[in-house]
């Protein structure tokens, strides 16, 4: 019975390939591996959507040096007393786990509304139809488009604790605009971490991409999102960021990779550049080709688009 629930969660609802770059640690250059991959496909004449569903804080448009614009808000449920029917039963008190409802006495329940998570059990459990639908914003999906890339991006609403309506939200109107518009392959930026925004993220991805930096808490958090994966059963392969670091532990990493029978697809250089890139609003890759940064990128994306014509 889990394998058929997995199945379903994970079946796959457009033919449009999927990768997903992701990581443990935030901080690890994910997002900068992310524009700068997707400016190598590019490259090869593909045409590629990228989405940033990192919702708490979304960067990938200043790397990419694109503005968006707002092109749907994110709306969650939220009960409405109807006071006029309510007889104080308790009873959408007591099937509010989030216990955002709380009633004193004989009183109408009162709402707390930063604690309602959405999901509608108050009005199963209301016997006398006295809970109506609201809805808030709780956040905003963003677009921009130019010549290359089309960036869709999802922002929670300051104040907001229910990221993950927003990250859901912001993958479903990235597939619907993926299959109207016939991309050639989605690139998803994740969150950091192994938290339910970043499994929503990897939710559909054909393939996997875990950017690390080799150092202690960067090789932990690496075998974290590898266990991650292997649980969701996405074929995934690792970039070392910052590669060339003092200190760096190079051969934790590989020990690491061993361990979950995946491999590490790139070694990526430090380069002090990327910084004069990131404020200048232009991917590396674009702005210094010739770099072994950039030629590390371009042999990634062949490495990409080889896993995905295997699959």
């Amino acid at each position: 019975m889990k394998n058929e629930i997995f199945e379903a969660f994970n079946r796959k609802p457009i033919e449009t390939p999927i990768i997903a770059i992701t990581g443990g640690k935030g901080g690890t250059g994910k997002t900068t591996v992310a524009v700068n991959l997707t400016k190598a496909l590019k490259s090869k004449g593909k045409r590629i959507m990228l989405v940033d569903t990192d919702v708490d804080s979304p960067t990938t448009g200043i790397v990419l040096g694109v503005k968006s614009k707002p092109v749907e808000k994110v709306k969650m449920f939220t009960p409405k007393i109807v006071e006029e029917k309510c007889t104080k039963c308790r009873k959408c008190v007591e099937a509010c786990r989030a216990h955002a409802l709380f009633q004193i006495a004989e009183k109408i329940p009162m709402l707390f509304e930063q604690l309602c998570s959405g999901c509608e059990a108050c009005i199963l459990a209301c016997p006398h139809e006295a809970i109506a639908i609201g809805e808030k914003t709780v956040g905003t999906i963003h677009q921009s488009s130019n010549n290359e890339v089309t960036l869709i991006s999802g922002e929670l609403k300051p104040n907001e604790a229910r990221s993950a309506q927003v990250v859901t939200a912001t993958k479903n109107f990235s597939l619907k605009k993926t299959t109207n518009e016939n991309f050639d392959i989605m690139v998803i930026d994740t969150p950091p971490g192994t938290h339910c925004n970043v499994v929503q993220s990897l939710r559909y991805a054909d393939l996997a991409i875990a950017v690390t930096e080799p150092t202690p808490l960067g090789i932990y958090d690496l075998d974290l999102i590898l266990q991650l994966a292997d649980r969701l059963k996405i074929p995934t392969q690792v970039i070392i960021n910052k590669a060339d670091i003092p200190g760096h532990d190079k051969e934790g990493v590989f020990e690491v990779t061993k361990q979950h029978r995946t491999e590490v697809i790139a070694e990526v250089p430090f380069d002090k550049n990327l910084f004069k890139s990131a404020e200048n609003g232009r991917p590396f890759i674009k702005k210094y080709s010739e770099l072994k940064f950039s030629r590390a990128f371009m042999e990634v994306a062949e490495s990409v688009l080889h896993q995905i014509i295997k699959h």
